[in-house]
C-alpha cells in the first residue's frame, strides 16, 4: 500500500502560470527598450519547488533578432542581483534565447530549472548567451498585483536599478510540485505501519521455527 502511495507524493501538477506582472491587451508602443545596453526584470517568491518550463514576456515594436532571458537568486522580493549586469552569466541558474515576433504578442523561451522554495529574479536582455537582438516591451497591459522590477540601463549605471514597470507584462510558467492532502498522508502512514508489522510478524515467525 504505502509504495503504491509514493506516486501521489512527487506528482506535479500541470504547467501553468506560477506568476506574471501584467495581463495582455494587445497594445505596445516599445516603450522599454532591450538591448545591450539595458536589460529589464522582476522578482517573484515560490513557495513550494517549482519546475520552471518557460519565461516570457509581451514584445513587439521595434523588435529584431534574439534575446535573452535568464532566472537568477535574490535575498528578497526588493533585492537586486548580485554583480555587475554584464556578468549576469556568472549568476544565472538558466537562460533562454527568444526569438522577437514581428507583430505584438507573447513570446516565451523554454526551460527546464527545478527550484526550491525561495526568492528569484528573472530578467531579459541583450548582448550575452548568444543574443545580438533589441526587443520593444510596451507599457499599456493591465497590472497583477504590485511586482518589484529592477533593471541595468548603461547610460545611467553600470549597476542594477531598481525600475518602474507599470503596465509591463513579463511572466513565468511551470509546475508546482503537488502536496499529499492530509487524508493521503493518513493512508500513506497507514501503510508504512502495514509494511513494519509484517515484517515484524514474519521475524517472529522465522524465530520460532528456529527453535
Amino acid at each position: 500500500m504505502a509504495l503504491c502511495l509514493l506516486p501521489v507524493f512527487a506528482a506535479p501538477t500541470k504547467a501553468d502560470t506560477i506568476f506574471e506582472t501584467g495581463t495582455f491587451t494587445g497594445t505596445d508602443l516599445g516603450d522599454y527598450s532591450i538591448y545591450d545596453g539595458r536589460y529589464l526584470g522582476a522578482s517573484f517568491t515560490i513557495m513550494r519547488q517549482t519546475t520552471i518550463t518557460s519565461i516570457g514576456a509581451q514584445f513587439g515594436a521595434y523588435s529584431y533578432g534574439t534575446i535573452f532571458g535568464a532566472i537568477v537568486p535574490l535575498a528578497s522580493l526588493t533585492s537586486l542581483p548580485a554583480g555587475s549586469p554584464t556578468g549576469l552569466g556568472s549568476i544565472a541558474l538558466g537562460h533562454t534565447i527568444l526569438a522577437m515576433p514581428s507583430q505584438i504578442q507573447d513570446v516565451s523561451g523554454s526551460l527546464s530549472l527545478t527550484l526550491a522554495p525561495g526568492t528569484y529574479g528573472f530578467v531579459f536582455g541583450s548582448g550575452l548567451f548568444g543574443a545580438t537582438g533589441t526587443a520593444g516591451i510596451g507599457q499599456y497591459n493591465d497590472d497583477v498585483g504590485s511586482a518589484e522590477f529592477f533593471q541595468y540601463l548603461a547610460a545611467a549605471s553600470s549597476s542594477w536599478l531598481a525600475a518602474d514597470g507599470e503596465g509591463v507584462r513579463l511572466f513565468v510558467d511551470g509546475t508546482v510540485s503537488a502536496v499529499p492532502e492530509l487524508s493521503t498522508w493518513a493512508m500513506m502512514l497507514m501503510g508504512f505501519c502495514g509494511v513494519g508489522s509484517l515484517a515484524y510478524r514474519r521475524r517472529n515467525q522465522v524465530a520460532l521455527s528456529a527453535v
